[in-house]
């Protein structure tokens, strides 16, 4: 359950902690609802007969699961951030140049949010991008949240790391704030970030941030096997190529922006 604050409405964040349940487990009864928010089974009946009965969720068999309204809402969320529409086909186009994934990630409440992906012909497990597309990561863990930290205002940048905090993926994930912030100094200075293999073992991957009169929007990446990213190839074409596509979506977001 939420910690409330005194502006927070307990009910609100009740039905909100139903929804997260609902998400993480794909779906639960009423008495699995209770017993994992620590409410009474009335209660957990209430907040999910209210939801199904707003279309939120479907029922089966006493088990609730988050309905087809939530895709719609996410959908128009997309759709209207202007940096998807900016960079959508751009992450498109870098996949298909470097045959290789690509991700467009934002920033959400301290999380990377990952907005696009697409696959280039020798784009790694399916599965493991779906992964990426569906949760909040944390930024330390990956080449585009690093890109993204490390062009905030160093304040900015600590608050979020002191708010986050500095969880391990694996023994390459850098818990070491000192650490980290020393590696956002280069990372300012090439211009790009890399995750070696800080996230996922065996995989590698290098992400640029995107500004836009002075503004941070969020981050663009390429990701595959540590095989077929060598840091030289990391640093001598892929770095020329992630580069080039964040400065087109800046420049597309200035296009939009005059629309």
């Amino acid at each position: 359950m939420r910690n409330s604050s005194p502006r927070t409405l307990k009910t609100v964040e009740t039905t909100c902690s139903v929804i997260d349940v609902l998400e993480e487990n794909g779906g639960a009864t009423v008495t699995e609802v209770a017993e994992t928010l620590d409410i009474s089974p009335g209660g957990a009946y209430n907040h999910l007969a209210t939801l199904h009965e707003e279309g939120y969720l479907v029922k089966d068999n006493g088990q609730y699961e988050l309905g087809m309204k939530f895709v719609n809402k996410g959908r128009h969320v997309i759709d209207n951030n202007i940096l998807y529409r900016a960079g959508k086909e751009v992450t498109e186009n870098l996949a298909e140049e470097t045959g290789e994934f690509a991700h467009l990630m934002t920033c959400e409440h301290g999380r990377g949010v990952f907005l696009h992906k697409a696959r280039g012909e020798r784009g790694i497990s399916q599965d493991f991008n779906n992964m990426k597309l569906k949760k909040h990561d944390y930024l330390h863990w990956g080449s585009t949240g690093k890109a993204y930290l490390a062009h905030l205002p160093p304040e900015e940048a600590r608050r979020v790391v002191e708010e986050q905090g500095l969880p391990s993926m694996n023994e390459n994930t850098i818990t070491d704030p000192d650490k980290l912030f020393d590696e956002f100094e280069t990372i300012r200075e090439q211009g790009y970030a890399i995750n070696d293999q800080e996230e996922i073992i065996g995989t590698r991957a290098i992400g640029a941030p995107i500004e836009n009169n002075k503004a941070l929007y969020g981050a663009i990446s390429i990701s595959g096997p540590k095989s077929r990213f060598t840091f030289d190839r990391l640093h001598d074409e892929l770095s020329e190529q992630v580069l080039e596509a964040a400065n087109i979506i800046s420049v597309n977001i200035t296009t939009l922006q005059n629309q």
